[in-house]
């Protein structure tokens, strides 16, 4: 007979694709994309993703108006590339407490502990389980190239 693992812990780990990020924030589902995935504290951390000014040269010239737009683009990816990052924690987070809490995207707050550091998930009371208060579980998010992979640990509690 099999021994159920000893302690009380959850893990869960994602991998999500940048560019596939980048092309929903390139278009018309944008707004609703960001809001749907993520909390209002961390869509002001993500700001518009558009270089300020949507991309438009203001001078005319080709060369200004070539320039605006590597700018842009590059906001825009550095911008998918923070989204597919709180995607893939997220999608961990839900993986590493399912199935004894039944987590959404606005349960997940994806932070830094005193605005530095490593992330951490926090789990907003509401979530249910009992909890006095919010609590917290370990995210370790990370890039390379295309790919946004993250890994949450879970404490799911006694018994």
């Amino acid at each position: 007979m099999l021994r159920p693992f000893p302690l009380p812990l959850g893990v869960g780990t994602d991998l999500c694709r940048v560019a596939r990020v980048h092309a929903i924030l390139a278009g018309p589902r944008r707004g609703r994309f960001l809001r749907r995935v993520l909390a209002p504290e961390e869509r002001a951390a993500v700001g518009d993703g558009h270089g300020g000014d949507g991309g438009r040269a203001h001078d005319g010239h080709a060369h200004d108006e070539a320039r605006q737009q590597a700018v842009t683009e590059t906001a825009l990816w550095r911008t998918a590339v923070f989204v597919a990052g709180r995607f893939a924690a997220k999608e961990a987070a839900i993986k590493a407490h399912w199935p004894h809490r039944r987590l959404s995207w606005h349960d997940i707050v994806i932070e830094r502990r005193g605005g530095g550091g490593a992330p951490v998930a926090r789990i907003r009371a509401a979530a249910g389980a009992g909890l006095g208060g919010d609590a917290s579980a370990l995210v370790s998010i990370s890039h390379d190239g295309e790919y946004a992979t993250a890994v949450c640990v879970a404490y799911l509690g006694e018994g």
